[in-house]
């Protein structure tokens, strides 16, 4: 490592094989360090590519934008030659590895390898360098999590450790959906056998996302103190709806959850999918995702709402309408594409994903309307919908 900077190997899956990769080490973690050393000055952190695939150039380019357009922090690209002070090189050290937060040693890597795939891992690695930890490593981890002791090597136990909270702080919810969180099969001693297990069972296919959600980026806006931009601000800020937040970017547009868009967080978002009025008979629907090209290095989503009278419940049931294609997308993680249907409370956290199931799933929700999110990285994935209001 540059400078010989301390990193955590992640256990990020091989794309469309889903084996572990990598290891922790024996660096214990938590979400947000409470000492702001390790926060990067003025929000900012000078960075350089070294040897990369043009694939991960491509990854860490889209994390990049995904972070300037949530966040306050900048990536600012240098040149390597010139590079004075504290930086991030981008490299390929055969791992998927990063620091936690800047190390204050000059040049410290961030290593990903041709097997680290996708915006999902680069985003994950960067939000290591920036100083964010993993989930399941959270003071409260033990109220959301079961660890499966017997599954995981002796070497290995150190990463499921739980440190003090004087030394980290949590500043958003507990998220099974976070890109920050692994999956049920991390650090297994055999393949597929499960190492933690959610408390509520029906999140076991939403840990491993590979998708940053709304407490991944409000995290970020917290810890590097984004959001006083906004309140501090004299002028207009955005009303925002749904659990949206002001963009520390723009105060007069919304940081919205996923499911949600527009300005304030009141519509659908654009793009694939469409709305569906439910009446107070059972109604049919296919909903269909198709992989876009353009997306290649993350995901095609489209979403969709089902919407009723004002106050009304709405009730779905909706399965997976090809066995092939199921067989194709299941996985720890949903890494090859899934559903979330929006129906808990929160309207900002991550909700229950299915790529696995093969029996019908029947949700009643007062959430209306009801977002509904079919995401895929290839196979083209359609499921089955029926729908009312109560």
């Amino acid at each position: 490592m540059g400078g010989g900077a301390t990193a955590i190997d992640c256990a990020i899956p091989y794309y469309r094989t889903h084996s572990n990769f990598g290891s922790l080490g024996r660096r214990k973690v938590r979400q947000v360090q409470r000492d702001l050393s390790y926060r990067w000055p003025n929000n900012t952190v000078p960075y350089f590519v070294g040897n990369v695939t043009s694939n991960i150039k491509k990854s860490v380019r889209m994390a990049i934008e995904e972070l300037h357009a949530w966040t306050c922090i900048r990536f600012q690209n240098v040149n390597e030659r010139s590079s004075n002070g504290d930086s991030v090189r981008i490299v390929d050290l055969g791992s998927c590895s990063s620091p936690i937060g800047r190390q204050q040693i000059g040049i410290q890597d961030v290593s990903l390898t041709k097997n680290c795939w996708g915006m999902g891992t680069a985003i994950h690695e960067l939000m290591h360098a920036i100083g964010i930890e993993h989930t399941q490593s959270r003071s409260d981890r033990n109220r959301y999590l079961d660890i499966l002791a017997q599954n995981i090597d002796q070497r290995d136990l150190p990463n499921f450790e739980l440190l003090s909270p004087r030394l980290w702080t949590n500043l958003v919810p507990y998220d099974y959906g976070s890109v920050m969180h692994y999956s049920a099969d991390s650090f297994s001693n055999k393949d597929d056998e499960q190492t933690m297990l959610p408390k509520d069972r029906t999140f076991i296919e939403t840990m491993g996302s590979m998708i940053p959600n709304f407490y991944d980026f409000d995290q970020i806006n917290q810890y590097y103190s984004c959001y006083d931009s906004c309140r501090n601000s004299g002028g207009q800020v955005a009303n925002c709806l749904n659990g949206g937040i002001p963009n520390p970017n723009n105060c007069q547009i919304c940081n919205c959850p996923m499911g949600y868009g527009g300005d304030l967080c009141d519509q659908r978002p654009e793009g694939c999918g469409s709305t569906l009025v439910a009446t107070d008979r059972w109604q049919k629907q296919k909903l269909t995702v198709r992989f876009s090209k353009n997306d290649d290095q993350y995901f095609t989503f489209c979403n969709s709402w089902i919407v009723g009278p004002t106050g009304r419940t709405i009730q779905v049931i909706y399965e997976i309408t090809s066995e092939s294609t199921r067989r194709e997308i299941c996985s720890f993680g949903c890494y090859e594409g899934g559903i979330e249907v929006k129906h808990l409370e929160d309207p900002r956290i991550t909700n229950d994903r299915d790529c696995c199931l093969n029996t019908p799933l029947n949700i009643t929700t007062t959430v209306n309307p009801l977002p509904v999110i079919l995401y895929t990285s290839g196979a083209t994935v359609t499921y089955d919908f029926s729908y009312r209001y109560m």
